[in-house]
């Protein structure tokens, strides 16, 4: 994408960024949740809510009122097997995107998207999906803080490597900024980043002696298996969740023992996306027609 096209990605983005609803938005993605709960019941995996989905379920039962998405969590050999039958096992509109199936996805992780929505995250990183959800794998990490922060930095490392071979090389001008990302995408491959993070993220699976699991996205923030376990039950938007048997054994680790406290009013910010359609289907969406000028 040239510089002139990305500024106008930016105009873009200041025009349609506000332009959704974010209760609507909110509560077409608990369909996501609805649809996970039952295939997960029925094919007898477990999943649990984390992040700001346990914080809004614990504190809201909801949503965070600014909250604009969903995350869930697998053990690891219950995420490779969503993984493995997603596609068989997901009713329409609802698919699974990972970047084993999809050579356009830029995340190690994945998302259960809504197919008859369109959502662009970040213009520059090029990729149109659905309403979505984010699946994390819960690692197994050492018990040693030492290796588990060399384990943790050789993880960023390839995940920052896997970001400038996605990312738009002259997001900010072709001076020196632009430099990394070129040199980047051309030693290295998207599946060779991609099965480099994976290796790294599972490297201690077969580990019997590791009693942490990290998601590898809230910083160096591990978590003891024994919160997970057989799963508690929480209302979110009137959806029973499941959820980590101790909520406040993961809720105290990202956001500290005042979690139910509400921030300050200016550090309450949704994500908001760079566009949003609820009613076009992903599949329908060129997003290089948001970057042509028009005649």
């Amino acid at each position: 994408m040239a510089k002139n096209d990305y500024n106008k990605a930016a105009d873009l983005r200041i025009h349609k960024v506000y332009q959704y609803n974010l209760r609507e938005f909110q509560l077409r993605s608990v369909c996501l949740l609805e649809t996970i709960d039952k295939v997960c019941k029925k094919y007898g995996i477990q999943y649990y809510i984390i992040a700001g989905t346990l914080l809004g379920a614990v504190r809201h039962k909801g949503f965070i009122p600014w909250d604009d998405d969903m995350d869930i969590a697998f053990m690891r050999p219950d995420y490779d097997l969503l993984m493995e039958h997603a596609e068989e096992w997901l009713p329409a509109p609802y698919s699974v995107v990972n970047f084993r199936n999809c050579a356009h996805y830029p995340k190690y992780f994945a998302k259960l998207e809504d197919t008859s929505t369109t959502i662009v995250e970040r213009f520059y990183l090029g990729y149109a999906g659905g309403i979505y959800m984010d699946i994390f794998p819960l690692d197994k990490v050492p018990d040693n803080k030492l290796k588990r922060y060399l384990h943790y930095r050789r993880f960023q490392w390839a995940r920052k490597l896997l970001y400038f071979i996605y990312r738009d090389p002259y997001k900010h001008g072709r001076g020196p900024s632009s430099w990394l990302p070129r040199i980047v995408q051309k030693f290295y491959t998207r599946d060779g980043l991609h099965n480099r993070c994976e290796k790294i993220l599972t490297e201690y699976r077969d580990s019997k002696n590791c009693n942490y699991v990290m998601t590898h996205d809230d910083g160096f923030k591990a978590y003891k298996i024994d919160i997970f376990g057989e799963p508690s039950h929480l209302t979110f938007e009137g959806v029973e969740a499941a959820a980590p048997k101790i909520p406040d054994g993961f809720l105290s680790v990202i956001y500290g023992k005042n979690y139910m406290q509400l921030p300050p009013e200016k550090e309450r910010r949704s994500h908001f996306h760079d566009y949003c359609d609820l009613n076009t289907p992903y599949a329908d969406f060129d997003i290089n027609s948001l970057f042509k000028t028009k005649q």
